[in-house]
């Protein structure tokens, strides 16, 4: 098989990989029958590299090569480096935290949180957004590594109104496209940003679900660190998965002109904790949609 040295690739076997990337998972995977998901991403060049209006820069690697593997049990990310080599990083489901997917135009990244030796670190993957539904199909494997709660068969009620119908079009796709797959939504709610007196954003847009396995948090993204200051792009989105089994404990308070919802998730090796801002007229609708992850 010839990797596509574009767009990320579905592998058929671990000997699809390039060289240095394919000797680390064969050092570090348990068994090649264990392996459920091989993607190959080739090096990625950022988006400012990429621009047509960039000024010249001087060619480099840009993100390195990776080869996710989701396997039985855990998850395996190997990433190629400059001296030719190659590192690897990976854990258990039982020791997974959450998921992060940002996708911006061309560029997309998941990263992959988890725990050991009591703090949190986090595997990352860079890819043209060409292949994103490559790591939308690991995400939900990870996610079901996680907790294999079964899916169910209604995740919608196909006769009713939709939970998004009053939503802005682009939260509204990204709600529909985004949300875990055969899992049912059992609450969700949209915020819209927080602009001060000088334009300034205190608090981006978003959109919390809760689905009877995951909390699900969608932020928009309106510019890429990755772009020169002239360079403004209007949307992008960071989907990030909290598995329910994840959440210790949650917490919704009261600041100013903003409420934050304080989060603290926790696997067997350690934790971590983490703070959603919105709007503070959204204080009670934020707090009855995360009472919905009690009862999940």
């Amino acid at each position: 098989m010839i990797t596509d040295t574009r767009f990320a690739t579905k592998l058929d076997t671990i000997n699809d990989a390039p060289e240095a990337l394919r000797n680390v998972l064969l050092d570090n995977l348990p068994s090649r029958d264990s392996v459920r998901l091989l993607i190959h991403a080739p090096a990625f060049l950022t988006l400012a590299e990429r621009s047509p209006t960039a000024p010249e820069v001087t060619p480099s690697l840009g993100t390195p090569a990776t080869v996710l593997a989701v396997t039985s049990d855990g998850w395996l990310v190997a990433s190629e480096t400059e001296d030719g080599g190659a590192s690897v990083e990976k854990a258990h489901f039982h020791d997974t935290l959450f998921l992060e997917l940002t996708s911006i135009l061309l560029s997309g990244q998941l990263r992959i949180y988890f725990a050991a030796v009591g703090t949190s670190y986090s595997a990352t993957m860079n890819f043209d957004t060409v292949g994103e539904e490559l790591y939308r199909e690991a995400i939900d494997l990870i996610l079901s590594g996680i907790d294999r709660k079964p899916a169910t068969t209604a995740e919608i009620d196909r006769g009713g109104t939709s939970p998004f119908e009053a939503w802005p079009l682009k939260f509204r796709s990204e709600a529909e496209r985004y949300r875990p797959k055969g899992q049912r939504l059992l609450a969700a709610t949209q915020c819209s940003a927080i602009i001060d007196g000088f334009q300034r954003e205190l608090c981006r847009a978003g959109a919390l679900l809760v689905t009877e396995r995951e909390l699900v948090l969608i932020s928009e993204e309106k510019r890429s660190p990755r772009l020169h200051p002239g360079d403004f792009q209007k949307f992008g989105g960071i989907i990030t998965y909290f598995p329910l089994v994840r959440l210790l404990d949650f917490h919704v308070s009261h600041h100013e002109r903003f409420g934050v919802l304080a989060l603290r998730v926790h696997a067997v090796h350690g934790g971590e904790k983490l703070e959603i801002i919105f709007p503070a007229d959204h204080e009670k609708v934020v707090s009855e949609v995360m009472e919905q992850t009690r009862a999940a």
